[in-house]
């Protein structure tokens, strides 16, 4: 019988809380405010068990490194939050300006991301959790190592890519296009791996 993880049940129902709240209450501001209050929590949970949902001890710099990018993602989530509360007033700033703004928060993000996500320890929480890449420690390092390869290239193509097409579009395009080269490659990988050990 598998032990009760309070931490995966959390984050689960959690999740299912952001969902509902995101698809059936899409313009609400009250519902936006609680999901911004519910993921800050979860992040805040999550950077205290860092060490224990990476299982490693506490002194591991893999630990810190996780750590830090948890501390990111929540910098830029309130950045985000706080960005779209100010510019909804719209004599703030053009149109064209905002989107610039976003796609270059987008582009850092994709870079620093790409910068550690080598470091990335394996686990079932941060970073690119695909069925394979969580099954197998060498898949998962293999993925990273990708994935921080494509990253500083796409990021800065991206931001190009704004001033000649719709900022939807090319951020889209450039977040499938990040998860798509390291997930794939990774597959490959895989599938190789496990043919070979049978």
């Amino acid at each position: 019988m598998r032990k009760f993880d309070f931490t995966r049940v959390l984050f689960l129902t959690a999740s299912i809380i952001i969902l509902f709240l995101g698809f059936l209450i899409p313009e609400s501001n009250l519902a936006a405010i609680f999901m911004l209050v519910l993921i800050i929590i979860l992040l805040v949970i999550f950077d205290i068990r860092a060490a224990k949902i990476t299982k490693l001890s506490e002194d591991n710099p893999k630990v810190r490194t996780v750590r830090n990018i948890n501390r990111m993602i929540m910098a830029i989530i309130v950045i985000c939050f706080l960005f779209i509360a100010v510019t909804q007033n719209k004599s703030i700033s053009s149109s064209k300006n905002n989107e610039l703004i976003i796609v270059g928060l987008i582009s850092v993000f994709i870079m620093a991301f790409g910068n550690v996500s080598p470091k990335i320890p394996f686990n079932r929480y941060l970073g690119l959790r695909l069925p394979w890449t969580i099954r197998d420690e060498e898949t998962w390092k293999i993925a990273h190592k990708v994935l921080g390869y494509v990253s500083f290239p796409l990021a800065i193509i991206q931001f190009i890519l704004v001033f000649f097409f719709s900022m939807d579009k090319v951020t889209t395009a450039s977040i499938l296009t990040w998860i798509a080269i390291p997930g794939l490659y990774s597959l490959r990988f895989y599938y190789k791996k496990m043919k070979n050990s049978v």
